[in-house]
């Protein structure tokens, strides 16, 4: 015997399917919270030529990490896993995400000189860079610590990926402590977490789709 459905049964039963699929949603939000106090618009030079400012990024979310390219393993390591992830990703998902790179050694680093060292990793990776009072500025922006290790400098042990490139400085560069947080931003720039190197891909994949 056909069982059927009363309109009002129905209307229900619609109503507690969109209230789980709203509770599911905002459940997925809400491991990536709006952080307050942290963040805000900036200008750098960028490796692809120009400046950008992080409002360009309106509308996508974006992955970024102060490092520098002379760093040893942190850096490496971690545009390696972020990597890994963006290969995992659909195209069209992909395209709606931006990875910035921020050198914390403007002494030694060049916009030409990050272009070609994101390119072993992802060619859609930006780098940016700029004058040192302008990477401070943006360093505080997103109270991202740094500090320039003064007494020790980047030898060839430390070069565990060579590049080619004219315009980088002769002279060995120095080495930096600083912070590991890949940070999370959503489409308005708001701050909404961080990632690690440790990080699992699935965990850092939901997080991201969460915020599309």
């Amino acid at each position: 015997m056909t069982q059927v459905i009363q309109p009002k049964v129905k209307r229900a039963l619609n109503i507690v399917l969109l209230l789980i699929g709203s509770m599911m949603s905002s459940a997925c939000m809400a491991n990536m919270p709006i952080l307050k106090g942290i963040g805000g618009d900036f200008s750098l030079r960028s490796s692809k030529g120009g400046e950008v400012r992080l409002s360009d990024f309106d509308d996508k979310v974006v992955m970024m990490f102060f490092g520098y390219t002379n760093c040893a393993d942190i850096c490496p390591t971690t545009m390696a896993h972020i990597s890994q992830l963006m290969n995992q990703l659909p195209s069209e998902t992909r395209e709606r995400i931006q990875v910035l790179f921020i050198s914390i050694d403007s002494d030694y680093d060049t916009p030409k000189h990050l272009n070609r060292y994101l390119s072993y990793f992802d060619p859609s990776f930006i780098g940016l860079v700029d004058e040192r009072e302008k990477i401070d500025a943006v360093a505080a922006l997103f109270k991202a610590d740094y500090t320039k290790l003064a007494e020790e400098r980047v030898t060839i042990e430390y070069k565990k990926l060579s590049l080619e490139d004219s315009e980088a400085p002769k002279r060995q560069g120095y080495l930096y402590s600083h912070t590991a947080k890949i940070f999370v931003l959503d489409g308005k720039q708001r701050v909404r977490g961080f990632f690690y190197t440790g990080t699992p891909i699935d965990e850092m994949r939901q997080q991201i789709e969460s915020l599309l």
